[in-house]
């Protein structure tokens, strides 16, 4: 199997997880996430972990409108702005809760309800095994928060391969099944600012950049 990976991002946990920032931390209130730098986030958190990274996968319904009322994504046609990731459309939009009402009810409640596609868990699901079962990865790391994925992650370490869970945010819950199962869990709290474009004074930042070295120091003691 080759030493290979890729980010798998279930549009909906990314959604989700954008709401409940806005809501918890006033600062990220309205402001957009931008797929770019969290593309670059991913890559840099994960790099100790993953030897090779092939891309990163946004899985978002059709014609969505989060897409573009809570995304910035790069222009394609621009020199330099495509970089190692990639949108796939899926899955069929179906009458469900709103994403502000579910954002009300209690985090540990919210995935009891169904959202608003259908299809698109199916199609990540295909395109994970296809990878991993052919050997053509070895390493998936996962933005999901979906107990239905259970039975996804045995599955891929039953054929040899290293399931990672990550988040934006560690504040916000997951889904324990989900947590004991994968092989390593990390979230990206230290990367929120750059990835929604948020201005850091300089002193904030210099102790940012040393807590980030000091992550780093303690993720290689791991090794």
């Amino acid at each position: 199997m080759i030493n290979r990976g890729f980010y798998v991002i279930d549009g909906s946990r990314l959604f989700s997880s954008i709401h409940e920032l806005w809501r918890i931390r006033p600062k990220y209130n309205k402001k957009k996430l931008r797929l770019g730098e969290l593309t670059e986030a991913l890559i840099r958190k994960w790099s100790i972990n993953l030897a090779e990274t092939t891309r990163v996968i946004y899985y978002f319904k059709k014609n969505g409108s989060r897409i573009r009322n809570m995304l910035e994504v790069p222009d394609c046609k621009i020199p330099g702005e495509k970089d190692h990731w990639q949108i796939k459309e899926c899955g069929e939009n179906l009458k469900s809760v709103p994403e502000k009402e579910l954002q009300k009810l209690s985090a540990k409640y919210r995935d009891h309800f169904a959202r608003s596609e259908k299809g698109l868990d199916t199609q990540l699901v295909c395109d994970v095994l296809v990878l991993v079962s052919t050997g053509r990865a070895s390493n998936i790391v996962f933005l999901v928060n979906d107990r239905d994925y259970v039975p996804l992650f045995e599955s891929i370490q039953y054929l040899g391969g290293n399931v990672y869970l990550t988040a934006l945010d560690s504040k916000q819950p997951v889904q324990r099944g989900l947590a004991d199962l994968c092989d390593k869990f990390l979230t990206l709290d230290n990367e929120l600012p750059n990835i929604f474009g948020i201005k850091i004074p300089k002193e904030k930042s210099t102790q940012l950049k040393k807590g980030k070295r000091k992550q780093i120091k303690s993720d290689l003691q791991k090794i």
